[in-house]
């Protein structure tokens, strides 16, 4: 009997990873360790080297690493928050967004903000991976012109590589991130050592790059909003490993410090050979290096790139199975092939800086709204209204949405947008953005417009603040409380 049970265990374990169900207690495994381990590893070979190679082509090094680590690590200080709430309650974001926007109002968002965001983002990776095996190809003496040696055709196995892991098996991404990062670490640092060498740090250092404007100042300032943009990022993201963690301690500060201090610190490298080769794609910064240092880098990006990819499709592939929950694992792994666009069209990749600040302008004010219609509601939530999409829903709103929520996004994602264009890279508002820049305003407008319009119409009517059953067990200091299953199953929640 307890042979079944456990193995029962193991497919509802299974099962939470891939669908909407509620993480349990017993099946948060994941400790400090293994959530700084996944979020460092989580693209440590594609947008951190592609953020820290454009920083690295906007200013000389220490200013580019001052920005790296502020850019990525002061943003998450706020939208961390996210990630105590995922945390707490154990619930995909994709449910979690409901109670902020509404059921409707969630549908809106997620085909822009988390499906066709999250195929860019997969793009990437495959899209390096691509350039990656042709300039193996290259170094080996091949006939890169060859239509076996074409880029694109190498994106497409690594996208479908990364769907049969993906398919496989989501969480044996766990196993990859606790045994490989410090791996990806140690090449990061022979790499870093392998440049100092050849170049010599003080030359380094002193290397004025071309820049994004003629105006250093300025291009200090457009780097700042490429670090900025990566560290506003990951509004949809916390709830992939963060409702595993053992506790909200870890679900906030793993989060922060793997996606904040460590990835700005580790984008060093990047810097170092963007400032020395001049070029901002990762793929040829050691171009015309020694084949052996050339095959070790491109070894690294070659087996990295394959689970940065499958992180951002297991976004996409678990959404899928929120809003469409009798879709199969398969159908919902499959919907990632729209990123074979994105493979043959290199857009995105190749002007990587003008998209990744177009993110900070928009889930700058997404995540801010979030964070403090959390605070008002002190993280707690109605489990079973969350998940009942119908009027009757305490999280209904007016219409299935919330249009506070929305007027308060549209305000900062118009400032930011307004301040400086990702687009043109045009500034229209150069005393602001000289000082603050564009995304962290527009955050704290929509926060500010939000906690207003909240405070005045949505908490005196308790409009979207229904009353939480308390069904938490004691609980030992710092642990995840136990979220409310037994009202969502007594209630027929669908899962």
């Amino acid at each position: 009997m307890s042979t079944e049970t456990s193995s029962v265990d193991k497919l509802m374990a299974e099962e939470a990873t891939k669908s909407r169900l509620l993480a349990l207690p017993h099946e948060r495994t994941l400790g400090m360790r293994d959530m700084v381990m996944i979020q460092i590893s989580f693209s440590v070979a594609t947008w951190m080297l592609l953020t820290g190679a454009y920083i690295g082509f906007a200013v000389p090094f220490w200013p580019a690493l001052i920005i790296s680590v502020f850019g990525t690590s002061f943003p998450l200080l706020y939208h961390a928050f996210l990630g105590k709430m995922v945390t707490r309650w154990g619930i995909d974001q994709s449910i979690l967004a409901r109670v902020t926007w509404g059921p409707v109002g969630t549908i809106l968002l997620l085909p822009f903000f988390l499906f066709l965001m999250y195929f860019v983002w997969t793009s990437i990776p495959v899209v390096m991976f691509g350039r990656t095996v042709n300039e193996g190809i290259k170094l080996l003496g091949g006939a890169e012109t060859a239509w076996w040696a074409d880029a694109r055709l190498w994106g497409v196995f690594a996208l479908v590589c990364s769907s049969l892991v993906l398919w496989k098996s989501a969480a044996v991404l766990f196993w990859f991130f606790r045994f490989v990062t410090p791996t990806i670490v140690l090449v990061l640092i022979l790499l870093t050592v392998r440049t100092i060498v050849v170049y010599g740090w003080d030359n380094l250092v002193h290397i004025i790059p071309e820049g994004f404007n003629a105006d250093m100042d300025m291009s200090y300032m457009i780097g700042s909003e490429i670090a900025i943009g990566l560290g506003f990022s990951w509004v949809f993201c916390f709830s992939i490993y963060g409702r595993l963690a053992k506790s909200e301690r870890i679900g906030y500060f793993g989060s922060w410090a793997g996606w904040g201090p460590a990835w700005g610190l580790l984008s060093a490298p990047a810097i170092l050979a963007a400032l020395a080769a001049g070029v901002t794609d990762p793929v040829y910064l050691l171009e015309g290096a020694n084949p052996v240092w050339m095959g070790l880098y491109l070894v690294f990006l070659f087996g990295a790139n394959i689970f940065s990819a499958v992180c951002t499709m297991y976004i996409v592939s678990l959404a899928a199975r929120v809003l469409v929950p009798r879709m199969p694992w398969g159908l919902a792994v499959l919907l990632n092939a729209f990123v074979l666009i994105l493979v043959f069209w290199t857009g995105a990749y190749d002007q990587f800086n003008k998209f990744i600040s177009l993110v900070g302008a928009t889930f700058g004010p997404l995540g801010g709204v979030m964070v403090v219609d959390y605070l008002l509601k002190r993280y707690r939530i109605n489990v079973r209204e969350a998940y009942t999409f119908s009027k009757k829903s305490a999280y209904w709103y007016w219409w299935g949405l919330n249009p506070f929520a929305f007027i308060a996004f549209g305000a900062g994602a118009a400032l930011s947008v307004l301040t400086y264009n990702p687009f043109t890279l045009n500034v229209n508002f150069p005393g602001l953005f000289h000082i603050a820049g564009a995304a962290i305003p527009s955050t704290i407008l929509a926060s500010v417009v939000y906690l207003v319009l909240a405070s005045l119409f949505l908490v005196p009517k308790r409009i979207g603040f229904p009353e939480v059953p308390m069904t938490h067990r004691k609980k030992a200091p710092g642990a995840a409380p136990l979220p409310q299953v037994v009202v969502a199953e007594q209630a027929g929640v669908e899962a």
